[in-house]
């Protein structure tokens, strides 16, 4: 029985804050972003990390995340990028790394809530999909990065390959790399990326694989579902003319249509899979949580808990933790 099960994904101890941070949208690189934190003025040298969504996600689609992290105690910003249905996994890498040195800023900022509470050197990014090879990028663009996590992610492959998530030989070792997929993830197939980045990765790492979970199932804590994802977002109107709007483009013979041309359509926006008290996919939240505790919070006692499988784990592997291998996907 592993200890990260069905109760890892509740809320943690601490009363949480959101709020809004568009004054540190001033790079072009990130158009939105919250703040989520713990309340209690007397936790002072929070961590922090930055969450980027994937191909048309606004920022509130990782709005399940934040407050989660923030009630443990680990200082939690979503962003959203200027054009979500365009832009690419090196794109996302910036708007992370870029929104990260922001957030920073607020340590010192005279009026803002975090002032004096944030420990500036630990820091992480968290990106989903196509944002999930943005934050590998971040992690092999900035070293000072203490861990990332890429959600079902996607390397980008289908963009010039300078835009693209691509591994140097060898791959450098500084950044630990926590992957979450569902087997079952026919947009993004665990096969075809998550696990080859696992592979690629030097740093210390660890994959997760969920049985029966598809592309939604790592969109929150407790286990995301793509038919609540799609009640909060678009209107099927504005999905037709998104769709329009690329078709026209490729009948123009733009091989880059999906790469160059601005969407004006609205994002997909639907959170899901927020923290609960017992979820039978509990084990994605207290995997993620135990990775940031293990890096952030430097809790020691987290590196038990990680080598072991979880019981909804169709594929799970780690190396570099310090601890004996868990067993691979047969």
């Amino acid at each position: 029985m592993s200890a990260l099960g069905p109760d890892s994904c509740a809320l943690g101890p601490h009363a949480t804050g959101k709020q809004d941070a568009q004054h540190l949208c001033n790079n072009a690189s990130f158009a939105s972003a919250t703040i989520y934190y713990p309340t209690e003025s007397g936790l002072k040298s929070l961590p922090s990390v930055v969450i980027v969504g994937g191909w048309g996600c606004g920022e509130q689609a990782m709005a399940a995340w934040a407050p989660f992290y923030a009630s443990h105690g680990i200082v939690a910003m979503t962003i959203g990028t200027p054009s979500p249905f365009t832009d690419s996994p090196a794109v996302r890498s910036k708007a992370l790394l870029d929104a990260s040195l922001a957030l920073q800023g607020e340590h010192e900022r005279a009026d803002s809530v975090l002032r004096g509470r944030l420990d500036i050197s630990r820091r992480a990014v968290q990106g989903y999909s196509l944002g999930g090879g943005g934050a590998q990028l971040a992690a092999l663009a900035d070293p000072t990065l203490k861990c990332v996590i890429a959600l079902a992610p996607d390397g980008g492959y289908m963009f010039p390959s300078k835009h693209s998530l691509s591994f140097p030989s060898p791959p450098p070792t500084a950044v630990p790399v926590l992957i979450l997929c569902g087997d079952n993830d026919e947009e993004a197939p665990p096969k075809k990326f998550g696990w080859p980045h696992y592979r690629q990765t030097g740093a210390a790492k660890l994959i997760f694989e969920v049985e029966g979970g598809d592309h939604y199932t790592p969109l929150g804590p407790a286990g995301g579902t793509k038919h609540q994802a799609e009640a909060g977002s678009m209107s099927m109107e504005l999905w037709c003319v998104n769709c329009s709007t690329i078709c026209a483009c490729w009948m123009c013979q733009c091989p880059l249509a999906l790469w160059c041309t601005p969407c004006p359509c609205a994002t997909l926006n639907g959170p899901t899979g927020h923290a609960a008290d017992r979820a039978p996919r509990g084990a994605i939240g207290g995997v993620a949580l135990a990775w940031l505790r293990l890096f952030l919070l430097d809790d020691e006692t987290a590196r038990s808990q990680l080598v072991l499988r979880p019981d909804i784990a169709s594929g799970f592997e780690c190396s570099g933790i310090e601890a004996p291998l868990a067993m691979d996907r047969s």
